[in-house]
């Protein structure tokens, strides 16, 4: 099926409509976001979701039916406000707009900085008169606003993490187990680490291994990079792995890396391996880059190094593989601290509280 529509307790009263092309089962920070936003705001108040199933090919039926589905509920009166998942969805807040309905959108970071010529035109068209837009770091709404998104009308709220959901695990620390979660695409800097960083570190640490936890495009570079860097043999690319053998791999992993680079037209809008990292205990060295940098905030016990700074990371690495003291007593504080500071109810009550501000002072439909 490539679109569902399912409302949540009775349709007593106008509903909260949410709009999302990202959405379970597949897996992603977005979908993730999607998921937790929508299934939480649910228990709150009325609200029904209309989520994209399928594939990318499925879009536009989705946003066909979508539209369809929305207009007659706007001319039944029904819907007391929408929240669209990414800007690519920002057409059917025309509808909405029609019917004096209040809008939102979550901004993600690349939904915003795609460099394609017609998705640039389509976010010319219809990405304003929405009324409130939500950046999930401040890089990203730096990017909304040099696309000319009104300042006032921007906030920034990131993503959460629930400690209490995460599937306990029989895995034991290891020694000089690095490991990396993410796509493998040019930004997250993997193929730059194994060839430019792991080769010197190997030299003070020879039992150095590294996990990789994820695939995509840059698979072949990453192992191209291994080979000339002569660390094939220590690099094990694991593919996309299920959500317990991935926090099995942050809770054997001596710390995590996240050293992406700077990639033009291809931004990082936020960390959430970071979040996971620190909420498993998991040591994190990071690249102070984009969202990563604001997923991170003020974290203690968090390494933020310079992207694409070869003796920075060396360095850093060496020290915290030979330290654990050291490790445990940063990854201890990051915890305690992504537990309060990113709980998915601090997330989900930022949301809620923009949700009854809007409607609360949404024109009367004529």
């Amino acid at each position: 099926m490539a679109w569902s529509v399912r409302g949540v307790r009775p349709a007593t009263a106008k509903s909260l409509w949410f709009i999302t092309r990202k959405y379970p089962p597949v897996h992603g920070g977005m979908e993730l976001l999607s998921y937790e936003l929508a299934s939480r705001i649910a228990m709150r108040r009325p609200t029904r979701i209309v989520a994209m199933r399928g594939g990318r090919f499925a879009l536009p039926a989705f946003l066909v039916v979508s539209a369809c589905t929305l207009l007659l509920a706007a001319m039944r009166g029904s819907v007391a406000a929408v929240h669209l998942g990414d800007a690519v969805l920002a057409p059917l807040a025309r509808i909405a707009k029609a019917f004096r309905v209040p809008t939102t959108v979550t901004l993600h970071g690349l939904d915003v900085t795609y460099a394609h010529p017609l998705y640039r035109l389509w976010l010319r068209m219809f990405l304003h008169g929405i009324d409130a837009y939500v950046c999930n770091s401040e890089a990203t709404r730096s990017a909304a606003l040099q696309r000319g998104v009104a300042a006032a009308r921007t906030s920034v709220i990131g993503i959460g993490v629930d400690l209490a959901s995460i599937p306990p695990s029989r895995a034991a620390r290891e020694d000089d187990l690095v490991l990396f979660v993410g796509r493998l695409v040019r930004r997250k800097g993997l193929a730059w680490l194994v060839e430019h960083v792991l080769p010197g570190v190997t030299q003070s640490r020879p039992a150095l291994r590294l996990a990789v936890v994820g695939d995509g495009p840059e698979r072949e570079a990453v192992s191209a990079a291994a080979v000339r860097a002569g660390v094939i043999e220590r690099v094990r690319l694991l593919g996309t792995r299920g959500d317990a053998e991935k926090w099995d791999w942050y809770a054997r992993a001596t710390l995590c890396v996240m050293p992406n680079v700077r990639v033009a037209g291809d931004m990082e809008g936020f960390g959430i391996v970071a979040l996971e990292a620190m909420a498993a205990g998991c040591p994190l060295l990071a690249a102070s880059i984009d969202g990563v940098r604001d997923a991170v905030g003020n974290a203690p016990g968090v390494r933020l190094l310079a992207p694409g700074d070869a003796a920075a990371w060396s360095d850093a690495l060496r020290e915290l593989l030979a330290d654990a003291a050291l490790r445990d007593r940063g990854a201890a504080a990051a915890r305690e601290w992504v537990a309060s500071a990113r709980s998915w109810e601090r997330i989900v009550e930022s949301y809620d509280d923009l949700f009854t501000a809007l409607i609360a002072h949404a024109p009367s439909a004529s």
